[in-house]
This record gives C-alpha cells, structure tokens and sequence, in this order.
C-alpha cells in the first residue's frame, strides 16, 4: 500500500500500469507491470530490464505464469540472451512466500546445464550430468 502511494505520488502509476525506471552511471534497471497484473505475486507479462548504457548491452526478464515445482506453484521468468543463432536461457521461479527460489541454465541444446535450488534453507546445485551438491538443513 505504502508502495502504490509513493508510485502515484511520484507519477509512475498511471492507465497503464506501473513503470519505475533507475540509472546510475553503469548500471539502468527497468520495470514495467501492467495495469491487470498490479498487486498479483506472479505478474505474468511483467518485464525486468537490466541495461549497462555505456556498451547498450541489456538483459531481460520476462514472467511467463506458474509452474509446479516439488508440490509447489512458484512463479516464472525466462531471460535469453545472444542473437537466435546462438543464445544462452535462463529461468527463475520463485514461491510467493520466497523461501523457494530456482534458478536454471539450459544449453544450446535445452538440456539443462545447472541449477541452482534454494529451499527452506537448503542450497542444492545440480549439474547437467544430474551430479549434486548440497548445502545447508531443511528447517
């Protein structure tokens, strides 16, 4: 609530949604929510965009929906990066509580490279040979 205040406040609110936008001399951050997706855990369609304005050179992130993941719906983002030929996907789900965080890279074959698996305290890293490392206790 305090959020939406200062959002309207400043002016970022408007018809068609929520847009906050922060720079510093290396790094601009872009946030763009729509208007139907505002106050939802999981705004599909919003969109994340990491620039570095001395090369150009961006990063973007894209909530896509929900997915089940181990008995648990977590929200989820896809970011591709590189040209169609030759890029790199990533993918980022999240719990709405935040205690469940999952990050995936796949390769140029879609296989899954690595990924990385935040729970309850528990780190586990699994590789695309399907080798594990774990770290940390369940609570």
């Amino acid at each position: 609530m305090l959020l939406t205040t200062a959002l309207l406040a400043s002016g970022c609110l408007g018809d068609s949604g929520t847009k906050i936008s922060i720079s510093s001399n290396d790094t601009e951050i872009n946030v763009s929510i729509s208007e139907q997706a505002e106050g939802d855990w999981c705004p599909v369609g919003a969109q994340v965009q990491i620039k570095n304005p001395t090369t150009g050179k961006a990063l973007n992130m894209t909530v896509t929906g929900t997915e089940e993941f181990e008995n648990e719906t977590l929200c989820k983002s896809m970011i591709i990066t590189g040209n169609e030929e030759n890029n790199t996907r990533y993918e980022y789900m999240w719990s709405q509580d935040k205690n469940t965080t999952v990050w995936t890279k796949y390769g140029e074959d879609g296989n899954i490279s690595i990924r990385y698996i935040y729970e309850d305290g528990k780190k586990t890293i699994i590789d695309g040979a399907g080798r594990t490392l774990e770290f940390g206790v369940r609570l």
